[in-house]
């Protein structure tokens, strides 16, 4: 709520020319793209199927309870019968209607891999030929157990699966939602780079505009040369098209930013770029740590690790025979009225043992046995590569951070140089003591340095929010990052 109400808040701002306009720094960017934006918001749906598939599952091992019923079933068909007078078959015609209902109740049993049921019934059936005849048939009480023997128990192995599956969800949504952040980032620094370069691109024509007309005076007192002077107004022409660019480049900077924050493609944005550094100092060790215990890859290769160890138990128990049971004991009786259906009920009992054993299949079981062994060692061998491959990236990430932070101090002293160093040479030029090259080389180290400028802090807070990403922690807040809704 407090999200949105930061995003109506920047939405009812000033407007210019009837467009909107917003000012936003890079926290309010990140708050909104993690927000707002189709990408999380389709993050956001890949998780909602986990969550219902995950319910579904807890809702799978209470007792299940189902009607069984089929209300309406009529028939009409010849049957064959002995006539003893004539000695002969014949066909006959005759119909039969037929209705019956039951409650059943299952209860899996995780501990054994089996599961116990129930069932109530009544049936009712209607035959019409030479001989009518009504019977109600019940069943007022059944219960039996069933299961597959020989030790593979896919209850149990669910059991350690399933919440793996919800946790890494939840991993998964909090990981990519940290890439729509960095993502933002991207967008906000290059809507900055974009903006600044405006600015020193309006700077920079009128600058000529200055310089020019100061040249069209030191070249009537034939101060400058001709060559000079038309290098001045090349100059000049030079600069209203790069300001064309500049524009250009601004505006689809702005409209894909707008567009991916959720904002009106046409709103102008003003940006507020950030004047300090989170001034942190991150351990290898520490972050290594949290992206063991947050970083979602390292559950996918759990996860797929015992999907594997659980296809090779069930092709080794099934590799040589299978056997299963199912026994049952209840009462059940048939009567012509429905108030005998129930009187004196008579036992009912049912029990099945089902063998399956292979006599020749051609080395079929054996080796999808061996190909299941096979998948489990190709799942440890991968999840060993995943952790080293994602450990080094954070190493990588925490030394690229460490030292981004030093370098944009020194990219500000360089700013602060270089601004010194132009507004002097311009200073030396209006005098007559700097010529076009001296100024124009001046310039240039001034507008490079601002460019860097702004892309030193842009890596500096691209390499912390990819920290971030990969570790799923916040080193600022000191907490672990979540975005799953409470």
């Amino acid at each position: 709520m407090k999200k949105v109400i930061t995003y109506c808040l920047l939405l009812v701002t000033t407007c210019v020319n009837g467009q909107h306009s917003v000012r936003l720094d890079l926290d309010r960017t990140i708050s909104l793209a993690t927000d707002s934006s189709y990408s999380v918001q389709k993050y956001q749906s890949v998780y909602d199927a986990s969550l219902f598939s995950y319910l579904s599952w807890q809702a799978s091992r209470k007792v299940q309870i189902s009607l069984q019923s089929t209300p309406i079933q009529y028939e009409r068909y010849f049957i064959q019968r002995y006539v003893s007078e004539a000695d002969v078959d014949v066909y006959r015609t005759q119909r039969r209607f037929y209705s019956q209902a039951g409650i059943h109740a299952e209860q899996p049993m995780e501990s054994w891999g089996g599961s116990f049921y129930g069932s109530t019934q009544l049936g009712y059936l209607r035959t019409f030929g030479e001989v009518n005849s009504t019977q109600f048939m019940t069943v007022p009480i059944n219960i039996g157990y069933k299961q597959s023997l020989l030790g593979f128990n896919p209850l149990k192995w669910d059991k350690q699966i399933e919440p793996l599956k919800f946790a890494l969800a939840e991993k998964v949504l909090s990981y990519d939602t940290e890439t729509a952040s960095v993502e933002a980032v991207q967008k906000f620094f290059s809507l900055a780079l974009a903006q600044d370069q405006l600015r020193m691109s309006e700077e920079y024509l009128a600058s000529c505009d200055t310089i020019y007309s100061i040249a069209e005076k030191r070249y009537r007192i034939a101060s400058i040369s001709k060559a000079e002077l038309s290098i001045l107004e090349l100059e000049k022409t030079n600069a209203r098209n790069t300001l064309a660019n500049a524009r250009i480049a601004q505006q689809r900077a702005m409209q894909e930013l707008a567009s991916y924050l959720g904002m009106n493609r046409d709103t102008h944005i003003e940006l507020v770029i950030p004047s300090s550094l989170a001034n942190l100092q991150i351990s290898a060790d520490e972050a290594i740590e949290y992206a063991r215990e947050n970083n979602p890859t390292y559950l996918s290769a759990q996860q797929q690790t015992l999907e594997a160890k659980r296809e090779a138990e069930r092709a080794r128990v099934e590799k040589n025979l299978s056997v299963s049971i199912d026994a049952s004991i209840g009462l059940n009786q048939v009567a012509e009225r429905f108030a005998d259906a129930y009187r004196r009920p008579q036992a009912q009992d049912m029990a099945t043992v089902t063998l399956t054993v292979p006599i020749k299949d051609w080395g079929k079981r054996k080796n999808a046995y061996l190909a299941a062994k096979s998948q489990v060692e190709m799942a440890e061998k991968s999840a060993l590569e995943t952790a080293r491959v994602t450990e080094l990236d954070v190493m990588n990430s925490v030394n690229e951070f460490n030292e981004r932070q030093s370098i944009v101090e020194t990219s500000r002293q360089a700013l602060t140089i270089a601004e010194d160093a132009y507004t002097a040479t311009l200073t030396r030029f209006i005098r007559g003591q700097a010529n076009v090259n001296d100024l124009s080389l001046a310039q240039s180290h001034w507008q490079s340095a601002r460019q860097n400028q702004i892309a030193s802090l842009q890596n500096y807070w691209l390499a912390y929010y990819h920290l971030r990403c990969i570790t799923l922690y916040d080193f600022q807040r000191k907490e672990i990052i979540r975005h799953t809704r409470q």
